[in-house]
C-alpha cells in the first residue's frame, strides 16, 4: 500500500515534437538564452528533436488522493506515540515506530497483521542504535538510506558502492550506445541538525526565541 500511493502524486515531464534530425545520436541538451537567462532542454531521441514544455499529472494521478493518505498517515502516526507514551518510543519513520517493552504493551491492542489501518510487529531486537535520520542498527540489521546492501564499507562513515546509471542520465551524458557502471563512495554525515541532542540521547525541537535559553548542545 506505501508503494501504491505514490503513484497517485506523481508527475510526469511534457515534451512537444519540433522537428526531425536524421542520424543524430539520442541525448538531452540544457539550452540558455545569455539575454534573458532562460533555460530550457531539447531532446534527440530516434531521428526526431523534442522540447520540454513542462510538467504534468501523469496519466492515472490524481494527487487530493495521495495528499490525504499521507496525512492521514502523519496524524495517524502522531496518535500512535501519543498512545505510546513520549518515554517509551525512540525513532519513528513515515510508516514505523520504535518503542520499548512497555510501549509495545500500550498499543497491542492496535496490533492486526493484514489489516488495513491497524499495525504490525515488523521485527524484535534487544539493541537500537540511532546515528541520524534513516541511519541505524536494529539489532542485526543495518539501515543507511542511499547506501546500497552490497555496498563496501571502508570506514564506520564511508561506503564504496556501484552506481547504475537511468535512461535520462544516459541520454544526458549524449552517449546512448554507452551504459557505464561507476564506483561511487558515499560519506555519511551525521552530525544531526535538525533538532538538539541532548546528553540522555534525547532531542529537542528548536525553537523561535532568545538562542541563549536553548539546551546545551552535545552532538
Amino acid at each position: 500500500m506505501n508503494s501504491l500511493y505514490g503513484k497517485f502524486g506523481q508527475k510526469a515531464e511534457q515534451w512537444e515534437k519540433i522537428g526531425d534530425c536524421p542520424g543524430e545520436p539520442d541525448r538531452i541538451e540544457t539550452c540558455i538564452d545569455m539575454k534573458t537567462k532562460k533555460t530550457w532542454r531539447i531532446r534527440y531521441l530516434l531521428g526526431e528533436i523534442f522540447e520540454q514544455t513542462g510538467w504534468t499529472e501523469t496519466i492515472n494521478s490524481f494527487p487530493a488522493i495521495a495528499a490525504h493518505i499521507t496525512a492521514y498517515a502523519r496524524m495517524f502516526l502522531w496518535d500512535l506515540m501519543y498512545k505510546c507514551g513520549q518515554e517509551n518510543y525512540f525513532y519513528c519513520d513515515t510508516d514505523s515506530l520504535f518503542v520499548n517493552t512497555e510501549g509495545f504493551k500500550n498499543l497491542a491492542h492496535l496490533v492486526k497483521p493484514g489489516k488495513i489501518g491497524k499495525i504490525k510487529v515488523e521485527s524484535v531486537a534487544n539493541k537500537l542504535t540511532i546515528y541520524s535520520l534513516k541511519d541505524y542498527e536494529f539489532g542485526d540489521k543495518t539501515v543507511i538510506k542511499g547506501i546500497r546492501k552490497n555496498a563496501v564499507k571502508k570506514s564506520d562513515v564511508t561506503y564504496e558502492q556501484e552506481k547504475w546509471p537511468t535512461i535520462k542520465g544516459i541520454l544526458q551524458t549524449g552517449k546512448p550506445d554507452h551504459y557505464p557502471i561507476l564506483k561511487t563512495t558515499k560519506h555519511l554525515y551525521r552530525d544531526y541538525r535538525k533538532g538538539i541532542v541532548c546528553k540522555s540521547g534525547r532531542v529537542i525541537p528548536f525553537e523561535l526565541g532568545d538562542p541563549d535559553s536553548q539546551p546545551q548542545r552535545f552532538f
